[in-house]
C-alpha cells in the first residue's frame, strides 16, 4: 500500500503547556509558558508519541491530507480508506496515454459514517473501463482525522501523554520492569477501543 502525507497535521493533539504539567515541569500554565528549557525535546517527544499512537490504532487525529495509490479497481463496489476518521475523498485516476490524473471518477458517493470510511459507487454504477496506466494509476486524495486538537478524545490524549512521559523520564538504557509494563498496560487500555483491524488492499 502506497501512501503519502499531502498536507501534514497543523498542530498536535497535547500541547506544549499540556505536556509541562503532566510532566510537572510546571504547575501552572504561567509557569509552563515561562519555562522553554526543554521545549525542543518537548515538541519531538510529543510528535513522537503522537506518531505511535497513530501507528498503534490505525488512525489519524489531527486533521491531515493523504494521497493512496491503487494499482486497480477493487472487485467490490467500495474501496475502504485507511487511517479513519475519514472526512472527505476524491479520485483521479490515469489511462494509458493520458499525459497525468486527468479523469476524475464522478459515479461514486464517499461514506464518513463507517469506520474505516468508504468510497462506494452509486447504485447501477460501474469502476471506469480503459486501460489504465501501468504505475500508480488510481490516486486518491483524502483527509482525515478528528479536526483539531479539542475533538480528539480524551483517552487517546491521555495515552499520548502517558508516552511522552516514559519517553521523558526514560532518555537512557531502559530496563524492563514493572513500570515500564504498568505504561504499556495502560496505553493498550486506553488505545484499545480505537483500533482499527482491517486489512487495505493497493
Amino acid at each position: 500500500m502506497i501512501i503519502t502525507i499531502t498536507i501534514p497535521p497543523a498542530t498536535e493533539c497535547v500541547s506544549l503547556t499540556e505536556t509541562k504539567l503532566h510532566l510537572r515541569l510546571a504547575t501552572t500554565v504561567a509557569e509552563a509558558v515561562a519555562y522553554t528549557t526543554e521545549d525542543d525535546l518537548l515538541d519531538r517527544l510529543i510528535t513522537v508519541a503522537r506518531t505511535q499512537a497513530e501507528q498503534e490504532t490505525g488512525r489519524r487525529f489531527i486533521t491531515q491530507t493523504l494521497t493512496y495509490y491503487r494499482k486497480q479497481w477493487p472487485s467490490e463496489s467500495y474501496i475502504k480508506i485507511p487511517y479513519p476518521p475519514l472526512q472527505s475523498a476524491t479520485i483521479t485516476y490515469r489511462l494509458t496515454g493520458d499525459d497525468d490524473y486527468d479523469n476524475t471518477l464522478t459515479t461514486a458517493d464517499v461514506d464518513i459514517v463507517s469506520e474505516p470510511g468508504r468510497i462506494v459507487l452509486q447504485p447501477n454504477e460501474s469502476w471506469p473501463s480503459g486501460t489504465l496506466y501501468t504505475d500508480k494509476p488510481i490516486k486518491i486524495t483524502f483527509a482525515c482525522g478528528y479536526g483539531l486538537a479539542v475533538a480528539v478524545p480524551e483517552n487517546i490524549k491521555s495515552a499520548i501523554l502517558l508516552k511522552i512521559s516514559d519517553l521523558y523520564e526514560n532518555r537512557g538504557e531502559v530496563i524492563i520492569g514493572v513500570s515500564v509494563n504498568r505504561i504499556s498496560d495502560a496505553m493498550d487500555s486506553l488505545l484499545r477501543q480505537y483500533r482499527i483491524h482491517t486489512e487495505f488492499e493497493f
